[in-house]
C-alpha cells in the first residue's frame, strides 16, 4: 500500500511537467506549419504574379518592339526622295529650305523624334527641327556608328544620348545614293519617351537593357544610365569613347540581393532612397525581375514586379492565422468547461416535469393552426391559432370528423371522407402528406389553408397531428402573378404585331434600296458604254470594210475559177466575223443586268476582257497600257461586276491622264498576291489625288472631273460591287506622281469549291 502511495504521487508530480512538454511540442508544430504554409502561400503567389507578368512582359517588348520598328524603313523613303538628291547634289538653299519643311512635315505625321540628312562628309544639312534651339543643321556626326555604316552602303542602326538634344533615342539610317555614289545619308531618331510615358503608371517597374546591361530606358528615371550587372573598366572606357552617354556617369544598380526563382524569373532586392521630412530614407525594395530579348533591336527588356504586397500579405495571413489557432484552443478549453458544466447541470438537475408543459407552451403560442385527432380520426384538441383563423370557437367540434372542419380543393365545400387520407398515412407508408383546402364554419367565410397531416406514436396509443397554414396571402399573391401574366402576354402580342408590321415595311425598303442599287450600276455600265461608242464604231468599221473587200476579190476569183484564193477570202472574211462577234459579245455581257454570283475567277481573265473593252479609247488618245506577267491568280467574285470594276477604273485612270499637264501617259496595271488575299493595282501618269479627293473619292456624285465629264457615281458602285465580294478597294497617291487604285478580293482555295458543291 505505501508503494502504490508513493507510485501516485510521483505520477502526480510528473503529469504537470508531461503536459507542458505536450503544449510545447503542439506549439513548435503550429508554428513550423504556419511557416512552412506562408512560405508554399508565398510561393504560389509569386508563381501567379510570375504568369500575369510574363503576359505584361510580352505585350510591352511586342509594343516596344513596334514602336520603334515602324521608323525604320523611314530612312529608305527619304534616300528615294528626289529633291533630298537634289539638295545635296545642288546645295540651293531654297532646295535645302523645302527640304527642312518637308522633315518637319514628316515628322509630324510619323511622330518621329527627329529626321535629318547628312552628307558625305557627316555634315547636316537640313533637319526637322531646323527651326528648333537644339536644330541639328550645321552639326557634323561622322563618328557616329549609323553613318559610318551607312557611308558605307549600309543600313544603320545605333542608340544613344542626343548630342544636342540630350534626349535618348534609336537611330536608324540609309544611304542616299546618284548613281552608283554614295552623297549622303537619311537619318531618323525614335523618341524613346512617349513610350515610358505610356507605360510609367503600370503596377510594375520596367527597364530597357542595352547589350551592356544599362538601362537606356525606363519607368523610372533615377535607374537611367544604371548598369544591371557588373562592368570592367575597358568596358566603362568603351562606352566612354563612344559619346554613347555624352557625360552620364554609369554607375551600378544598388542590387543588395539577387535569387534566382525558377528558369524565367529571379527575386532582387533593390536599395532605393527616398525624401522624407527633407531627409534622405533608404528602403530595401524586393522585386520579381523578369527578362526578354528584343532581337530585332538587340536589346533587352525587364519587368521587375514589386513583392511588397505579397510579402506583407504573407505576413498579414501568418498572423492571422497565428491568432486563430491561438483563439481556437481558447474556444475549445472554454468549449471543453461548457460541455463539463452541463454535463452536471444535466445530473443535478431532472427536468423531465417540464418538457410537457414547454410543448403545451409552443403548441399555444405558435402562429400554425394545430389540431390532434385521436385513433378513430376524431378531433381531439387544437391551440387558439386555429379558432384565430376560423373566427369561431371550435369546442362544438370536439368529437367530430376532421371533415367537418376542413374540405380539399377539389371537393369544394362538400363533406369528404377522410379514409383516403390515413390509409395513405397507414398503409402506404407516407409519413407526411399535405393536402390544399379551406377551413369552414357555419355562417362564416372559408379559409384557404394548406394541411399537413402526420402520424405520432405515443407510448399509449396512436394519434395524429394536422398543421393549418393560412394561405390568404400567398391565393391572392397567386390571382395577382396570373393577371399580370395575362396582361404581359397581350402586351408581347401587341408588340409583336407592331415589330411584324415594322419588319415587313423594312423589307420593303431593303428590295427597293437593291433595285434602285442595281438600277445604279447599269447605269454606270452604260454610261461607259457611251463613252466607248465611238472607239466601238471605228473598231466595227474597219473590219466590215475589209469584208468587203475581200467578198469583191472572192467574188472575182469565182469568176476566174480561181477557187483556193476565193476560198481563203471567205476563211479571212469568217475569222472578221468572229473578231466581230466576240467584241459585241463583250459589251454584251458587259452591259447584261444582275446580281454579285460569287466563284473562281481568274483574275488576268477579267483584266485581259476590260482591256478589250478599254483598248480601243486608249489607242485613240494615245495612252501607253503595261500589263504585268500573269500570275495564274484565281479569286471568289464574279466575272462580269470585276470587268466592270476595273473597266471603271482603267476609264477614270485616263481621264485623269488626259486632264493633266504632263507629258508622261502611261497606265499599269500589276498583281500582287498574299496567303488569303489577291490585290489588283491600276497606276497612272496623271496630277494625283487631292486632299478633298481622298476624302470623299468613294462617296455617290462626288466627281474630280472637270464639269460634264462624270456622274461621281462609277468608284462609289464600285465600292458597293467590292464590299459584295467581300473585297476592299482604296486609293493612294504614288510617290512618283500619279494615283493608284488597288481591288483586294478574297484569294480562292479549292476547300472553298468542295464546300460549295456540297452546300
Amino acid at each position: 500500500m505505501l508503494r502504490e502511495k508513493i507510485g501516485l504521487n510521483i505520477q502526480g508530480l510528473l503529469s504537470p511537467k508531461r503536459s507542458v512538454l505536450m503544449y510545447l511540442c503542439a506549439f513548435f508544430v503550429v508554428f513550423l506549419l504556419i511557416w512552412k504554409g506562408g512560405e508554399a502561400l508565398r510561393h504560389q503567389q509569386i508563381k501567379a504574379l510570375e504568369v500575369d507578368s510574363f503576359e505584361q512582359l510580352g505585350q510591352l517588348a511586342s509594343v516596344l518592339e513596334s514602336a520603334i520598328a515602324k521608323y525604320q524603313h523611314m530612312p529608305t523613303l527619304l534616300a528615294s526622295n528626289d529633291r533630298v538628291r537634289k539638295a545635296l547634289r545642288d546645295g540651293f538653299e531654297s532646295d535645302i529650305h523645302q527640304l527642312n519643311r518637308e522633315l518637319e512635315q514628316i515628322n509630324r505625321i510619323t511622330e518621329a523624334s527627329d529626321s535629318y540628312i547628312l552628307n558625305a562628309d557627316g555634315l547636316t544639312i537640313a533637319a526637322s527641327n531646323y527651326a528648333g534651339p537644339s536644330s541639328f543643321v550645321g552639326s557634323n556626326y561622322v563618328f557616329r556608328p549609323y553613318f559610318k555604316d551607312a557611308i558605307k552602303g549600309k543600313p544603320g542602326r545605333y542608340y544613344a544620348l542626343g548630342i544636342m538634344s540630350n534626349r535618348r533615342g534609336y537611330y536608324f539610317s540609309y544611304p542616299i545614293y546618284e548613281g552608283d555614289s554614295i552623297i549622303g545619308v537619311a537619318v531618323v531618331k525614335v523618341d524613346l519617351t512617349q513610350f515610358e510615358k505610356r507605360f510609367a503608371n503600370q503596377h510594375y517597374e520596367f527597364v530597357l537593357l542595352d547589350p551592356d546591361n544599362v538601362v537606356f530606358s525606363g519607368s523610372r528615371s533615377s535607374w537611367l544610365y544604371r548598369v544591371l550587372g557588373e562592368l570592367s573598366h575597358e568596358e566603362l572606357k568603351r562606352i566612354a569613347d563612344s559619346q554613347r552617354y555624352g557625360d552620364k556617369v554609369i554607375e551600378k544598380l544598388a542590387i543588395t540581393y539577387q535569387k534566382p526563382f525558377d528558369e524565367n524569373a529571379s527575386i532582387v532586392d533593390i536599395v532605393e532612397s527616398r525624401n522624407i521630412n527633407n531627409g534622405e530614407h533608404l528602403n530595401r525594395v524586393s522585386y520579381l525581375k523578369m527578362s526578354l530579348p528584343i532581337s530585332q533591336l538587340d536589346f533587352q527588356i525587364s519587368i521587375l514586379a514589386p513583392l511588397k504586397t505579397i510579402n506583407e500579405d504573407i505576413a498579414l495571413w501568418r498572423a492571422i492565422f497565428a491568432g486563430g489557432v491561438t483563439i481556437t484552443a481558447l474556444l475549445f478549453g472554454l468549449a471543453m468547461l461548457r460541455t463539463r458544466m452541463l454535463r452536471e447541470r444535466s445530473d443535478a438537475n431532472e427536468m423531465t416535469r417540464h418538457n410537457q408543459a414547454y410543448i403545451r407552451e409552443v403548441i399555444q403560442n405558435t402562429q400554425a393552426g394545430l389540431v390532434t385527432l385521436d385513433d378513430n380520426h376524431k378531433i381531439e384538441s387544437f391551440n387558439p391559432a386555429v379558432e384565430r383563423l376560423v373566427g369561431q370557437p371550435l369546442a362544438p367540434l370536439v368529437g367530430q370528423p376532421l371533415c367537418q372542419l376542413f374540405r380539399t380543393e377539389k371537393e369544394g365545400s362538400s363533406p369528404f371522407s377522410s379514409d383516403d387520407l390515413f390509409d395513405a398515412i397507414n398503409n402506404l407508408g407516407v409519413k407526411v402528406l399535405t393536402r390544399e383546402g379551406s377551413l369552414c364554419y357555419p355562417d362564416q367565410a372559408s379559409v384557404p389553408v394548406e394541411m399537413t397531416l402526420c402520424e405520432m406514436q405515443l407510448p399509449n396509443r396512436l394519434s395524429y397531428l394536422v398543421t393549418f397554414h393560412d394561405m390568404t396571402e400567398r391565393k391572392r399573391y397567386e390571382q395577382e402573378i396570373t393577371q399580370a401574366r395575362i396582361d404581359l402576354e397581350e402586351r408581347v402580342r401587341e408588340r409583336t404585331y407592331e415589330l411584324e408590321g415594322a419588319n415587313t415595311r423594312l423589307r420593303q425598303e431593303i428590295e427597293e434600296h437593291k433595285g434602285t442599287q442595281r438600277e445604279l450600276i447599269q447605269t454606270a455600265k452604260l454610261a461607259v458604254l457611251g463613252q466607248l461608242s465611238a472607239g466601238l464604231n471605228h473598231e466595227l468599221n474597219q473590219p466590215l470594210t475589209a469584208i468587203r473587200a475581200f467578198a469583191g476579190n472572192g467574188l472575182k476569183f469565182l469568176d476566174r475559177g480561181k477557187y483556193d484564193q476565193a476560198q481563203i477570202n471567205l476563211q479571212h472574211i469568217s475569222q472578221l466575223g468572229q473578231h466581230m462577234s466576240d467584241i459585241i459579245a463583250r459589251f454584251k455581257v458587259f452591259a447584261r443586268k444582275g446580281d454579285v454570283h460569287q466563284g473562281p475567277i481568274a483574275v488576268q481573265t477579267a483584266i485581259m476582257g476590260a482591256i478589250k473593252i478599254m483598248g480601243t479609247r486608249y489607242k485613240e488618245v494615245g495612252i501607253e497600257l503595261v500589263v504585268a506577267d500573269d500570275k495564274d491568280l484565281i479569286v471568289n467574285g464574279d466575272m462580269v461586276f470585276l470587268e466592270q470594276v476595273l473597266v471603271n477604273l482603267l476609264a477614270n485612270a485616263a481621264d485623269a491622264i488626259l486632264e493633266s499637264s504632263g507629258s508622261e501617259r502611261g497606265v499599269c496595271i500589276e498583281q500582287k498576291a498574299t496567303a488569303d488575299d489577291v490585290i489588283i493595282c491600276v497606276q497612272d501618269t496623271g496630277d494625283g489625288l487631292s486632299e478633298e479627293a481622298v476624302r470623299n473619292l468613294f462617296e455617290p456624285f462626288f466627281t474630280s472631273k472637270s464639269s460634264g465629264l462624270g456622274l461621281g457615281l462609277g468608284l462609289s458602285i464600285s465600292q458597293r460591287i467590292i464590299d459584295a465580294m467581300g473585297g476592299q478597294i482604296s486609293a493612294s497617291n504614288l510617290p512618283a506622281g500619279g494615283a493608284e487604285f488597288c481591288v483586294r478580293l478574297p484569294r480562292f482555295h479549292s476547300s472553298s469549291v468542295t464546300h460549295d458543291v456540297k452546300s
